[in-house]
């Protein structure tokens, strides 16, 4: 697993490129992080922290989930975590 560069930033929007899903994370859906600290990853209107290559979120409709970034590049990342991996791609 490679931890993110510090310059490497989450915000923006995300394809979902694998076949594994989770929450609103379903291939070919986007899923956006916004710099208010605002995601749909499991729903539509979660919150989030991104830091040292750990994201984690809590939902809308309550519960915590934690992922581990695995950074490939600036453009491609897989969300590792809650039994999934979940591959993105901006």
């Amino acid at each position: 697993m490679k931890t993110p560069p510090a310059s490497f930033s989450i915000v923006g929007a995300w394809k979902v490129v694998g076949t594994q899903s989770w929450g609103q994370a379903q291939p070919g859906a986007i899923i956006v992080f916004g710099s208010n600290n605002q995601c749909s990853l499991y729903s539509p209107a979660d919150t989030y922290m991104y830091s040292n290559g750990t994201l984690s979120g809590t939902g809308l409709l309550g519960g915590n989930y934690t992922f581990l970034v695995n950074y490939k590049d600036d453009n491609n990342i897989d969300l590792v975590g809650s039994g999934v991996v979940i591959s993105l791609s901006r």
